[in-house]
């Protein structure tokens, strides 16, 4: 670990641009505070107000990459958003970085992050996670990419998301020699820890966010699994049946898992008003519309919002284990898609059914 010189406190800098994700900046700012840390913000501008992406923070640099030394911080943090895009732009940020790897002085990276580290050519050959949308770029660079919520490799510390935050930002405190008053810091390894404790702590999701965020992900898996027994039941053709039976057990594994996780929270199950009229409206829906085209057109229009929706909830939270279910279930709601897809597009193929018109809007003139 660098122990920058003169400094009484580990000084460590985290660099900023316009709309970081606000919660990768402020869990680890809030955590190094609280572990008397001398945390520095390096933009590229000390005369201006940065902005988060989600509208929770606004903060002024302190310095920029320019006038400061890599030499003298002990560690280097870079979140993510879409500040990550601007910093690679920055031919001192980028400069900046390399000195500190070039230095044995810890770097940490998470989300978008690692696109400054591709920048400076410094994943060659490391071992490294980000944010799924930039794997392949990682990928490119020469890193080693795992999806898991932190990847260490030497004096380089990369996470993939808001919800490895517990995580990471220990992983940095740790590196550091650091501790938080009255606070245990889990081993990093221990996914079972309870890391959204952690998370509130430093200013991340809260028990009762998170709770919502399930049960909203629990209404939208129940509602799920009787539509798609009820499309099952309809349906004539029997190889998309025994897929939309097949999505159904999908389901309701989901439903499952989310209730295993609000029982680790020592919470319960709270379903939203508006449960009922969903339900109503599928049993008339379905009353209206029988054939195999407008039942597989409508599966694929509920695979989709749930992508949608789910996709949100991975990126929300700030608890590993909850992200995690999200995480999963977003991936087998888009590999269930595909399979019902393919059915629909095998169908139009051989005649049995017939592709719809594109939709007209008379009102609309050229």
């Amino acid at each position: 670990m660098a122990t920058n010189g003169q400094y009484a406190k580990p000084r460590v800098a985290i660099l900023i641009e316009q709309k970081v994700e606000d919660v990768e900046f402020q869990m680890p700012y809030n955590a190094l505070k609280q572990a008397g840390a001398e945390v520095v913000v390096l933009g590229s501008r000390v005369n201006e107000e940065y902005k988060g992406k989600q509208g929770d923070l606004s903060i002024k640099a302190d310095a920029t990459p320019t006038e400061s030394r890599a030499s003298d911080f002990a560690a280097v943090i870079i979140p993510g958003g879409m500040a990550p895009d601007k910093m690679r732009t920055n031919l001192k940020t980028v400069r900046f970085v390399q000195d500190a790897i070039a230095q044995n002085i810890l770097v940490a990276s998470i989300c978008h992050g690692p696109q400054v580290l591709i920048e400076g050519d410094l994943l060659r050959g490391k071992k490294a996670t980000g944010v799924r949308a930039i794997r392949k770029d990682m990928q490119n660079a020469g890193a080693d990419y795992v999806d898991a919520p932190i990847a260490i490799d030497g004096n380089l510390i990369t996470s993939r998301r808001p919800g490895d935050l517990p995580i990471f930002t220990t992983a940095i405190l740790q590196h550091l020699g650091l501790s938080v008053p009255d606070t245990t810091l889990p081993d990093i390894q221990n996914l079972d820890a309870g890391w959204w404790k952690l998370g509130e702590q430093w200013g991340g999701s809260s028990k009762s966010e998170i709770v919502s965020g399930i049960n909203t992900a629990l209404a939208g898996e129940r509602y799920g699994s009787e539509a798609f027994e009820r499309y099952a039941d309809q349906i004539q053709n029997d190889e998309a049946r025994n897929v939309l039976r097949g999505i159904r057990t999908n389901k309701l594994r989901h439903v499952q898992m989310l209730e295993q996780r609000l029982s680790v929270l020592g919470e319960s199950e709270s379903l939203p008003a508006a449960a009922s009229g969903a339900y109503a409206a599928l049993k008339s829906w379905l009353q209206n519309n029988s054939s195999d085209t407008e039942i597989l057109r409508r599966a694929l229009g509920d695979l989709q919002t749930g992508i949608v929706d789910t996709d949100n909830l991975v990126v929300k939270f700030t608890d590993p284990a909850t992200t995690e279910i999200f995480s999963e279930m977003e991936v087998t709601i888009a590999q269930d898609e595909q399979h019902i897809a393919d059915i629909y597009h095998r169908l139009i193929s051989s005649g049995e059914v017939r592709s719809p018109k594109p939709s007209s809007n008379p009102s609309v003139t050229a």
